[in-house]
Order: structure tokens, then C-alpha cells, then sequence
């Protein structure tokens, strides 16, 4: 479609019948507007929320409701559930952080406001700002990492003994449900 787009620009451009350029004019612009209809299925580096569409599908799963267990900590099964739940939850939180945000470019990725709608660009700037206060809390929490960056195979790490902590507390709930048969 963006090479049919291209060669009716040209036409229009080209065109010295102005009543022809005025159709081909008006082609451009329909084809524009079909397009842009359906800009979010493109890819990333076409469509800039594109990069977004996990964290954005999954935002209901990371709400602290979503956790059953954590309302219902009467004994040890509900516990390790409970903590084994928002384990997960971090865990997801954390590998969205990695692959849909660019650790050391975050804030020169920009996206000009005219391409988004009001919507789109609320949306851009609420995980651009999420994406900054999860890198700060990162750094800030971390002994391991320097406080100025944190590059890739930092973060990979980070996240390999974290799962390392969840298949521990997952054992631990896996023996609590032996021991309950």
C-alpha cells in the first residue's frame, strides 16, 4: 500500500491537469487516512506504542487485586502462594522493563506529540514515566549495579537470581502441597 501511496504522490505532484491533480490529491489522502487506521498494527519502528503492546495487554494482570492469595494468608500453602503470585508479577514487570524499554536510551527515544492521538500520547508518556521510575528503583535498589548505568547483561543477571529466589519459594510451596495430601 505505501508503494501505491507513492506513486499517487507522485502522480499528484507531477500532474499539470488540475483536475486530475486535484483526484489525485484527494487519493492521497484517503489512502493516508487508511493507513493511519490501521497504524497499530505495524510494526515497532513504524507504529511507536508498538514496543508497548505487552505491558499494555497485560497492565490487568500486575494490579495487587489480581492476587487472591494475598487476602487469605491463614496458613503457609496461602502464603508461599501468595508471595509466589507477586514474585511472578514482578518477575513479568521486570522482563517487559528489559524488552520493551532500552535501558540507556529511554529518554532519546522520544516520540514527536504529532503522530499519537491525545490517547496514544498519554498512554506514550504514563510507561515512558513508568519506565523511568522502574530503571531509578532498579539502580537504587541494587548494590550490585552502578548508581549511573545499567547495561544489559546488569539486568539479565539481576533477573536470573531473582528467578532463582522464585524456583525456591516455588519448591518450598511445592513440599507445602505434599505435605497437605
Amino acid at each position: 500500500m505505501s508503494h501505491h501511496l507513492a506513486e499517487v504522490m507522485d502522480r499528484a505532484e507531477n500532474e499539470s491537469n488540475l483536475q486530475k491533480k486535484e483526484e489525485y490529491q484527494k487519493e492521497v489522502v484517503e489512502l493516508i487516512l487508511k493507513v493511519w487506521k490501521h497504524r497499530t498494527s505495524l510494526q515497532a519502528d513504524a507504529y511507536p506504542l508498538a514496543r508497548f503492546r505487552g505491558i499494555i495487554d497485560s497492565l490487568s494482570i500486575l494490579s495487587p487485586e489480581a492476587n487472591v492469595w494475598e487476602r487469605n494468608r491463614l496458613n503457609k500453602y496461602e502464603s508461599l502462594a501468595a508471595d509466589s503470585f507477586s514474585m511472578l508479577v514482578d518477575l513479568y514487570r521486570t522482563l517487559h522493563f528489559i524488552e520493551f524499554v532500552s535501558l540507556k536510551s529511554i529518554k532519546d527515544k522520544k516520540i514527536p506529540p504529532s503522530v499519537l492521538s491525545d490517547e496514544e500520547q498519554e498512554i506514550y508518556n504514563f510507561l515512558i514515566s513508568w519506565a523511568e521510575e522502574e530503571l531509578n528503583f532498579r539502580l537504587s535498589s541494587s548494590d550490585e549495579f552502578p548508581s549511573d548505568r545499567l547495561d544489559a547483561e546488569q539486568a539479565s543477571n539481576s533477573v536470573c537470581e531473582f528467578i532463582d529466589k522464585l524456583c525456591d519459594n516455588l519448591k518450598e510451596l511445592k513440599n507445602e502441597l505434599k505435605i497437605s495430601k
